[in-house]
């Protein structure tokens, strides 16, 4: 399977009070380009093949993304539209020659979407035979309605499209699976002078060669404005909360880690690197523990609690970048267990030094073997619990931890809140194996 990029138009809304030296495929959001985000998006629905058809200063496009080529890790064709003045429909027919007979998915550059859509749009076209099928959604999910192409939807099927109707129950999203019937339709209402796209939809539709596919209000985004840029920027931030974050991530450090990320996102800092740095904040903190004060607690519990919102930043940089990898994943879960130990030993040395005795080694030794014992079951626990929607739990995932110790660090409460911490974990890992022997009982009845 094949995708065909549009890449070719000027973009001239998106240039006014911007970067104006850029074409508009090449312009940058949170980290990769626009057409970079397009491919990424696309090889992560399995999509490996790519024809992408550039017009408006075309050699910066084409020397820009040939120079990502190794980075993206895809095969590109490009081919050239000379005429991309007249209309998005003659850049698709440009496509034909490469694409000879071949079904394809066809893209737009300047459109940004939830990779999802792609992949269930493939699985739902593989069932709907020779037809082209468009990815439509509900008007109130639109941002910029007035620009949007409408759709008339009756019992699900089109009837109509155009940015120009005024009956309207839905709106284009600019993702299509293609046969070629589409070049028929292209070569059909460009002979009758008519250059846009949704003119040749229009044909299908007539020809009963168009079905819709609804994505159901997922995200996506037609970046024409400045607005519709920071748009896309706002909420695909905000994507990047998870599932399974604790109470601190989901309140607290995503509100802070979403903002830095935004930032460095745009430099050459890898997600490994930040998990170093998140790990390097830690061994200082465990650090200024060790030194036992009180004003060195505090400068402790603010760095753990730093160490812990920069380890967010990782994963999202990684996300919104497409570099998710195992290996990063296996690093980062490594230098986490090690910050861990490290936080709590330097808490004991701290205390043992200044109190003396033996009870804070044995609290303390009992809050690591928790906290460790909470990492290694989790993996397994979820596992178990995904498909069951889980059950309640005492919320001690690793942000709940870190923030536990900056709280009995500001408190000067060191033993306290070892214990309290000994006590939430080992519970916690307790309830996870009965509540696990729970549902293999009921499996086996």
């Amino acid at each position: 399977m094949k995708a065909v990029i549009l890449a070719a138009g000027k973009g001239e809304r998106l240039s006014q009070g911007e970067d104006k030296s850029k074409p508009k495929p090449l312009t940058p959001l949170l980290g990769l380009s626009l057409i970079e985000r397009a491919i990424l998006s696309a090889k992560e629905s399995g999509i490996h093949d790519f024809v992408v058809v550039v017009g408006y200063r075309s050699e910066e496009v084409v020397k820009y993304v040939e120079e990502k080529q190794k980075r993206l890790g895809v095969n590109l064709d490009f081919v050239e539209n000379e005429e991309w003045k007249k209309g998005n429909g003659v850049s698709v027919l440009k496509a034909r020659e490469t694409l000879k007979d071949e079904n394809f998915v066809l893209l737009m550059c300047d459109h940004v979407f939830d990779s999802s859509i792609l992949k269930e749009l493939l699985e739902y076209a593989k069932k709907r035979g020779d037809k082209c099928v468009l990815c439509v959604d509900k008007p109130e999910n639109v941002f910029d309605l007035e620009d949007a192409t409408k759709i008339l939807l009756e019992r699900n099927k089109p009837e109509a499209i155009g940015k120009g109707i005024k009956n309207y129950n839905a709106v284009d999203c600019g993702l299509f699976y293609c046969t070629p019937a589409i070049f028929n339709a292209l070569v059909e209402e460009i002979g009758k002078g008519k250059y846009e796209l949704s003119d040749a939809v229009q044909c299908l539709i007539d020809s009963d060669n168009l079905e819709v596919f609804d994505v159901h209000g997922r995200f996506w985004c037609d970046i024409d404005t400045k607005e519709s840029l920071e748009y896309a920027k706002n909420k695909m931030l905000k994507s990047l909360e998870k599932p399974t974050d604790g109470i601190i991530s989901r309140y607290i450090n995503r509100k802070v880690s979403r903002r830095i990320t935004a930032r460095i996102v745009n430099r050459n800092l890898t997600p490994t690197q930040i998990t170093i740095i998140s790990f390097l904040m830690a061994l200082a903190s465990a650090t200024f523990f060790f030194l036992g004060e009180y004003k060195y607690l505090v400068i402790g519990g603010l760095l753990a609690q730093a160490s812990s919102i920069i380890d967010g930043c990782d994963g999202e940089v990684a996300r919104v970048k497409f570099l998710t990898t195992d290996y990063g994943a296996f690093v980062d879960s490594i230098l986490d267990r090690y910050a861990d130990g490290m936080l709590i030993l330097g808490l004991i040395l701290g205390y043992w030094l200044l109190n003396g005795g033996i009870s804070v080694w044995i609290i303390g030794l009992f809050a690591v073997l928790g906290s460790f014992m909470m990492s290694y079951t989790n993996a397994r626990y979820e596992g178990v619990f995904e498909k069951t929607g889980g059950g309640r739990r005492i919320p001690v995932r690793r942000d709940m931890r870190l923030f536990i110790i900056m709280i009995g660090a500001f408190m000067n409460q060191v033993l306290g809140m070892m214990l309290l911490l000994a006590i939430l974990t080992n519970t916690e890992v307790v309830r996870r194996v009965f509540s696990i022997k729970r549902i293999i009982t009921k499996k086996k009845l």
